[in-house]
């Protein structure tokens, strides 16, 4: 079984490597040598059998299967998921299973701000998701689903990716939490911290970047005043709790930039920014580029990448 989505009146044709099934069955999972499949459980519980082995985990959790497995469901209980199956080069085109089970891959995806896909490569089949991601991760594969499938302008497939990117960004924020994918090495990586008030600061951060935040609704999230918490960021950090928002929003925009063709009023607007204005002297502030600038430059890295 072929698991894509076809163009129908806008890009009539078009084939995204990618298929997003709210609920689906789960049953004959048939991804062999095709694609990968991640199930994103927001609620219950489920069980498959791969390899001989029990693969169970309560909700919320990512489960991540790779091209080689072949995993069996055992049951499902009061379960709600959403079911992802794509082909790497979804998220780009460059990206092959042979590419990310190279000893190059790691970087590769590093120098080329690529994605790592290291739970679906290194057999990591559950991913916890902490509490501050979960309502993030709900609502991308809401609308990523709901984008595939109503095909609403010529940008469904660019708008599907974007908010695949946003699951795959939190698939990568959770690999690292429990212990995997230390090895991050780009600018935008957020560093171990030592404070577990500040964790919990920077995960609110990360999973309500897009919502209008204010230094008194982080440091109530936490569970401290705004000097204890203005505190904690300039020792760990070096910098403020509204830095850090605004850096964390700087880097999802720009992976959404450089690997899809939404407008700027989309990107802005998904990254927490009101206006395109503001969001453009924000962007040129951190990066030296306007963000149109940036994707052209994404755009011609990206065709001439790995060749």
């Amino acid at each position: 079984m072929e698991h894509i989505t076809l163009g129908r009146k806008y890009n009539a044709g078009k084939i995204a490597y990618v298929e997003c099934v709210e609920n689906g069955t789960l049953s004959d999972i048939d991804i062999k040598d095709e694609c990968f499949l991640l199930v994103c459980l927001l609620q219950g519980r489920l069980s498959f059998k791969l390899n001989g082995v029990d693969v169970s985990a309560a909700a919320p959790c990512f489960f991540c299967f790779n091209e080689k497995e072949s995993p069996t469901l055992i049951s499902k209980s009061k379960a709600h998921y959403y079911c992802i199956y794509f082909h790497p080069k979804f998220l780009n085109v460059n990206m092959t299973f042979e590419l990310l089970y190279s000893e190059d891959y790691g970087d590769i995806a590093t120098v080329h701000d690529m994605f790592m896909l290291k739970p679906f490569v290194d057999g990591q089949h559950v991913v916890p998701i902490c509490d501050n991601y979960r309502a993030t991760v709900e609502s991308s594969c809401i609308r990523m689903g709901k984008e595939l499938t109503d095909q609403r302008d010529w940008y469904w497939s660019c708008r599907g990716r974007s908010h695949f990117m946003e699951i795959i960004i939190a698939l990568e924020r959770m690999y690292g939490l429990i212990g995997y994918g230390e090895g991050e090495t780009t600018a935008d990586a957020t560093p171990a911290l030592s404070s577990a008030k500040l964790k919990d600061a920077v995960l609110f951060i990360e999973g309500h970047y897009m919502e209008e935040l204010s230094l008194l609704q982080i440091a109530a999230a936490c569970g401290i005043n705004k000097t204890t918490l203005t505190d904690l960021f300039k020792e760990e950090l070096d910098m403020t709790a509204i830095q850090y928002l605004m850096k964390h929003r700087i880097k999802i925009a720009k992976k959404q930039l450089a690997f899809t063709e939404v407008p700027l009023k989309d990107v802005a607007d998904r990254c927490g920014f009101k206006t395109v204005q503001h969001f453009s002297r924000v962007f040129k502030t951190h990066t030296g580029d306007t963000p149109a600038d940036y994707r052209k430059k994404a755009l011609l890295k990206r065709k001439n990448e790995i060749n």
